[in-house]
């Protein structure tokens, strides 16, 4: 029995087969900035990608069967009413940009019609590191600048029919470096 791993995780968790991440790598050195016109519409679109993550230790984790992964990204703004007979609407105030949210949605598939115990114990493994993730070699992410993620949840679903197939789902965040910056440093050492 001949099993294609697209086709079985765009139906386990979205009922259609997406479009194939375009190949950035013979191109990537001629660009400059990224451009996101040039690789369609992808804010928020899956795509099948190899997904390799590094944790802490350096180990590099490969996700199971090229998973499809989605971004969003959202702005915190505080609405305030207005008062007045005659006024309408509500004055915005930006906030911040929020960080990156990545879904992550694939398939174990074990081997000679097993469950995949070896590949959800590595999953398991991974979501228990309580650090940021390295992306390592993705493309997809990268032309968004995120390097690093930090796993929010695991879900395993069933399968029902499939004993050797689990359905997952992570859900995780970007992480950026975070930089104080001092404007008088002077002033505080003089204090000290």
């Amino acid at each position: 029995m001949t099993i294609d791993i697209k086709e079985l995780t765009a139906l386990a968790h979205l009922s259609y087969i997406a479009s194939p991440y375009p190949d950035l790598s013979k191109k990537i050195e001629a660009l400059r900035l990224p451009d996101l016109n040039k690789i369609g519409n992808v804010l928020g679109s899956p795509y099948f990608m190899q997904l390799n993550l590094m944790k802490p230790d350096n180990e590099i984790i490969t996700l199971p069967n090229e998973p499809l992964v989605s971004i969003s990204l959202q702005k915190t703004i505080v609405e305030t009413a207005t008062v007045g007979e005659q006024r309408k609407g509500t004055v915005k105030e930006y906030i911040c940009t929020e960080d990156f949210n990545i879904d992550i949605k694939g398939v174990c598939i074990g081997k000679n019609e097993d469950y995949p115990t070896e590949e959800v114990t590595r999953l398991k493994d991974l979501f228990m590191v309580n650090e940021a993730l390295e992306v390592k070699e993705n493309f997809f992410l990268g032309l968004f600048g995120i390097e690093k993620i930090v796993l929010k949840s695991l879900k395993l679903d069933e399968m029902i029919g499939q004993e050797s197939v689990q359905k997952y789902t992570i859900t995780a965040i970007s992480d950026m470096p975070f930089f104080a910056e001092l404007k008088d440093r002077a002033a505080l050492i003089n204090k000290s």
